[in-house]
């Protein structure tokens, strides 16, 4: 099985100054005595894997501010810390950092990579685990959902990117909808006013009829009205064939010219290019046939633009005679001048609001489709958290199975409301209303998307009755999300997460991670740590809290079956671990109070020497134990 492996591990300056730890495939073991520097390899690894744990809980909180002081002193204003890491694809990956720094990375020609693999979990990524952290696991339903995505963390890291881009594609349609809803209801408006002027407008011209103006200049005066509106048509035209322009410009020639390159050379000649070769040829074939196909509708949008613009010269010609001969009739006629003002005025108006009727008509067709767009959207997102919800039951029923009855996980849909919870609470809590115990019962009874289909309805009497809430409460709630319309919109992407239950057999019968003692806290997280994942596992002193006859029936047998399968790193007090779990590697670790160094590393066999005086309290003691055994027996 491919899976990350760290490499090596080197440290400049501070308490751990010229540390160069080589890691191996399968287990490897850190030992050493108390304060040697163990536990802050942990933390580097992980500082320099911008691991840090996750915010937002005390535990979290605490957990980030210890390891803030831990780099501090033991790297300093200037120390840094290099890892060398192998990806599951072969990629070799330099990572330095230090305690204050961003990460810098280069791949192994040198040349920089962005940060941004760190958080990809496909071509990066490590599963760490401080000293008690497995016990905060069994506390944390959030941890919980943390640790089985990691058995699945490929498919849920591709969900969760397609989950985070179809979310911001429905914040955007969002806010496309409300800007197409202000532009409709100006529409609207000027709709209203357009009945005004147009009666303004019969108003003037009864008035300019009843001056007995001469014939010649009432007629200039109606085509005055009709020139304006043939320069608006042509105006129409133009921005019409402007949009077109857009659709039809050069950039679609050069994608389409594209299109030959996206299939390299390198690739087509490579040992798999058979596969590609005919691909290759589809697409030269239909690039051809794109550029034969959009040219001539590009040569004949140019050629309708040119005589567009021929026109618009030729009655720009024919105007300006007319509108000098319509000046000069109205100076004549000096005693209609007011009245020839004010209909021109309501003319020009009449013209522009007209637009109105062609523009509103548009905006329905967009808003339309902009609704229709985010129905399909808000499937797509269901789609895919119920795809995420499958991939973590699979990966939960993998665990049962595993562990042959002993762990089980029991997984909730949707389970999670504290965010929509709190959603609602920020909505209502002006309101003046009582509404903790509301809000309670209608996060249990209906989902954010079923509150914005009664929103969408107004059907604050059928929310009432779903829900067994006061219908005051349900109209006030409805009427404050439609006069929120962004807040109505945020319904439809709230994410209530999976909630999962860790359970435990204890004497028959099944147990919840959050009600064990400590130490079955440990027996039933850390098997779940030991299975098979692409990501190297780093705990320490995984085995607090287990006694030596769990670490030797279960855990043991669990090394052995994922050695080959998965990376291990554990720091460890317990020699069981290291000889037992036939570790590949142990980093002996020594300190004198003011620098701590690697005194060895090496197989369980060029440090047994260093195992019996630091795990075992020394041959002498060892031998006498082994003696009292046998003479128990």
């Amino acid at each position: 099985m491919a899976h990350h492996k760290l490499r090596r591990l080197r440290v400049y300056g501070g308490f751990l100054d010229k540390l160069d730890l080589r890691f191996a495939d399968g287990l490897n073991c850190m030992i050493g005595g108390r304060g040697s520097g163990k536990t802050t390899v942990l933390e580097f690894i992980r500082h320099v894997l911008d691991r840090a744990p996750r915010s937002g809980t005390p535990a979290a909180k605490l957990a980030e501010e210890r390891i803030k002081g831990l780099l501090q002193a033991n790297l300093g204003p200037s120390g840094y810390v290099e890892l060398e890491f192998e990806s599951q694809e072969g990629l070799v990956y330099n990572i330095r950092r230090g305690a204050h720094d961003a990460p810098q990375i280069t791949d192994a020609h040198g040349k920089a990579v962005s940060p941004d693999i760190l958080g990809s979990s496909v071509l990066v990524d490590a599963a760490i685990f401080s000293h008690n952290q497995i016990e905060d696991i069994a506390q944390s339903p959030a941890a919980q959902r943390e640790l089985i995505d990691r058995l699945c963390s490929q498919q849920v890291h591709a969900l969760e990117t397609q989950l985070a881009q179809t979310v911001s594609l429905l914040r955007e349609n969002a806010q496309r909808i409300l800007q197409l809803q202000v532009r409709q209801h100006a529409a609207q408006r000027d709709l209203v006013d357009l009945s005004s002027w147009e009666s303004k407008l019969a108003a003037a011209n009864a008035a300019l009829g009843g001056d007995a103006l001469p014939p010649d200049l009432q007629a200039a005066a109606e085509h005055k009205a009709l020139r304006e509106q043939e320069k608006a048509a042509l105006e129409r035209l133009r921005g019409a064939l402007g949009k077109l322009r857009g659709l039809l410009g050069d950039g679609v020639i050069a994608q389409v010219k594209a299109l030959g390159a996206a299939l390299p050379e390198a690739a087509l000649r490579g040992p798999n290019g058979h596969v590609l070769v005919d691909l290759s040829r589809e697409v030269i074939r239909k690039q051809t046939e794109l550029e034969i196909l959009l040219s001539p509708a590009q040569d004949r949008l140019a050629a309708l633009e040119r005589a567009l613009e021929g026109t618009a010269a030729a009655l720009a010609g024919v105007h300006a005679p007319q509108e000098a001969r319509y000046a000069e009739l109205s100076a004549v006629a000096a005693k209609s001048g007011a009245r020839l003002a004010a209909r021109d005025e309501a003319a020009r108006e009449v013209l522009r609001l007209s637009a109105a009727k062609t523009e509103l008509v548009e905006l329905q067709a967009a808003l339309a489709e902009a609704q229709t767009t985010r129905g399909r959207l808000r499937d797509e997102l269901a789609r895919l958290r119920h795809e995420r919800h499958a991939r973590r039951s699979a990966a939960a029923t993998q665990v049962s199975a595993h562990l042959g009855g002993k762990v089980r996980i029991i997984l909730a849909p949707a389970a999670d409301v504290a965010a929509y919870r709190d959603f609602l609470a920020g909505i209502m809590r002006r309101s003046g209303k009582q509404y903790n115990a509301p809000i309670e019962r209608l996060v249990s009874q209906v989902s954010p998307t079923q509150l914005g289909q009664f929103c969408d309805r107004d059907d604050h009497a059928a929310l009432a009755a779903t829900t067994e809430i006061n219908p005051e409460f349900a109209e006030a709630l409805l009427r404050a999300l439609r006069e929120q319309p962004e807040r109505r919109f945020e319904l439809d992407v709230l994410d209530l997460e999976d909630v999962p239950r860790i359970e435990l057999q204890v004497h028959g019968d099944w147990r919840s991670a959050d009600k064990l003692s400590t130490g079955q806290k440990s027996a039933a997280i850390l098997p779940i740590l030991l299975m098979d994942s692409e990501a190297p596992l780093l705990v320490d002193q995984p085995e607090d809290n287990l006694d030596n006859s769990y670490i030797t029936d279960a855990i043991i047998p669990q090394l052995a079956a994922i050695r080959g399968r998965r990376q291990v790193v554990f720091i460890t007090h317990n020699p069981n671990l290291p000889v037992l779990g036939e570790a590949a590697q142990v980093h002996v670790l020594e300190a004198d109070g003011r620098n701590a160094r690697l005194v060895a590393q090496s197989g369980v066999e060029g440090v047994k020497q260093h195992i019996l005086r630091l795990m075992e309290g020394g041959r002498e003691a060892f031998r006498l134990r082994q003696q009292r055994y046998e003479s128990a027996t």
